[in-house]
């Protein structure tokens, strides 16, 4: 890759650096005219996120011998979604239910005291999985961590499995993607530079991005809390923002979400509170009693269905029940899938006319799923972009490394992916199966996903490379498995931890 750069030392904010890379000779997309079976190749990829999946991608593709890798990470630390600032100074709109709603610029500032982004860590966040189901195949925890590690062990953690491959060469540092677009036959990547405000063209023949879904929550459209939120700002607030419990203390509070973040925090606050509330789907706690193990028995939240509405005063729920208007209500309603560098409005954008001369590209993503991907990883509309973090109820690190595995042998040209016709068949199918929230919740599925992406590569990849020696398959039988759906694991992690 041989990049010219157009700069001066210091320059004004206004001065614009590009550069150029030369494009690679046996780099881009073919279509097999026997089978219309697609090829891809690429020697320069640019990586977005210098998280858990961005750097288990840098880290299998080194190993399979790839050299023009670069990691663009707008934070001032690797890590991800795990590295913690003690202030969240994030922003969004209320409601937020989709792409369309979401803020694509200025939705968080940083932290005064790291000067990282905030992300939805908070102070006493514990995994909610055991330290051998969540590590990096062949690189176990520490063996004096717990069971369930805490943020700060996730975070030393990461990083040290960055320093022990040597991947911060490849990573650079306060770079924020603007926008990527597919243009003559390369990726168009615009970054700004935060520390000399100067932005920045580069070019690259496949993208990862690796960001994950943790940037923009989700706050559901209830009549009167736009104008509960203007008039009391502090009054309404995401999980994003939550840091510690005794923040709360002595307040009324109400947790809204059913999932897991809404439990913990829930449980920590049960606490530090005066009086504490749950509202959470009705489906879930119609068809059991919540699990309130870990929870201060004197302080049990009172469990309430959906929000129907809200004004100053009050909170009225679906069953024509209410209450007096808590001091602050904390939407734990989970997050949208929003990539702002990926201008939405304009999915052609993204395409590669060689996969779909029609061009009937639909939107990337609604906010709730993403559109079009092969394996829950390749764009069907361009199989040179990779998207990481999409499937959940996953063990994600061991998951990374299988997916960059895979793409580490498509963009040799070594594994053929499907006729774009056969792709989307494929993805009708899914959708169909799989509709709604269900079409990327894997949980033991995942064990199946993983290994068949294993069997494409031994399937068409003759030599055995070094990612195959390390990485295994996995059955349900297996003690990885039975670790991961052991039931009282996850009644372990909601009781574990400081109590307050």
């Amino acid at each position: 890759m041989v990049i010219i750069s157009v700069n001066v030392e210091s320059p004004p904010s206004s001065w614009i650096t590009v550069s150029y890379n030369k494009v690679s000779k046996d780099a881009g997309i073919t279509v097999d005219p026997s089978d219309s079976g697609i090829r891809v190749k690429a020697n320069s990829i640019g990586i977005i996120g210098a998280g858990p999946a961005g750097l288990a991608s840098a880290r299998v593709l080194t190993e399979n011998g790839y050299t023009q890798i670069k990691v663009l990470e707008r934070n001032n630390e690797i890590g991800g979604v795990w590295c913690y600032t003690p202030e969240s100074r994030c922003h969004y709109n209320v409601p937020q239910e989709s792409c369309q709603t979401a803020l694509r610029h200025n939705y968080d500032e940083r932290s005064p005291s790291t000067g990282g982004y905030p992300t939805p860590l908070y102070d006493q966040l514990n995994t909610n999985l055991p330290k051998d189901v969540m590590q990096f195949p062949g690189f176990p925890f520490p063996s004096a961590t717990p069971e369930f590690p805490s943020r700060e062990q996730v975070q030393e953690y990461v990083r040290s499995y960055a320093d022990h491959h040597n991947l911060r060469r490849l990573v650079q540092l306060n770079t924020h993607v603007l926008s990527i677009s597919y243009v003559n036959n390369q990726w168009q990547c615009i970054s700004r530079d935060l520390v000399h405000s100067r932005t920045n063209t580069e070019y690259f023949d496949a993208m990862f991005v690796c960001t994950g879904r943790v940037s923009h929550p989700f706050i559901p459209d209830i009549p009167g809390l736009q104008e509960l939120k203007l008039q009391k700002p502090g009054n309404v607030i995401s999980a994003k923002e939550f840091r510690k419990a005794t923040d709360y203390k002595g307040q009324n509070v109400m947790v809204v979400g059913g999932a897991f973040s809404a439990y913990d925090i829930a449980r920590q606050l049960s606490y530090t509170t005066s009086r504490l509330h749950v509202s959470m789907p009705q489906r879930d706690h119609e068809k059991e009693p919540p699990c309130l193990d870990g929870f201060n028995k004197d302080n049990l939240p009172a469990i309430h269905p959906v929000i129907k509405k809200v004004d100053t005063h009050l909170v009225y729920f679906t069953d024509d029940s209410y209450i007096m208007m808590p001091d602050t209500i904390i939407f734990a309603t989970g997050y949208l899938y929003s990539y702002p560098f990926i201008d939405n409005t304009n999915p052609l954008a993204m395409a590669c006319s060689q996969i779909d001369p029609l061009q009937s590209v639909r939107c990337f993503t609604d906010g709730h799923n993403i559109n079009d991907l092969y394996e829950y990883l390749v764009y069907i509309y361009n199989p040179s972009l990779a998207v990481f973090g999409v499937p959940f109820n996953v063990a994600p690190f061991p998951l990374y490394e299988h997916q960059a595995h895979f793409l580490a042998h498509l963009y040799k040209g070594e594994v053929k992916l499907p006729s774009f016709d056969k792709m989307k068949e494929l993805w009708e199918k899914l959708v169909i199966e799989r509709p709604g929230k269900l079409l990327f919740k894997m949980g033991l599925e995942q064990i199946p996903y993983r290994n068949s992406l294993m069997d494409m590569i031994q399937e068409q990849v003759k030599d055995e490379c070094p990612t195959s020696k390390r990485l295994e398959y996995v059955t349900e039988e297996s003690q990885w498995a039975m670790r991961l759906k052991k039931p009282e694991l996850h009644l372990q992690a909601l009781g574990y931890g400081t109590k307050f």
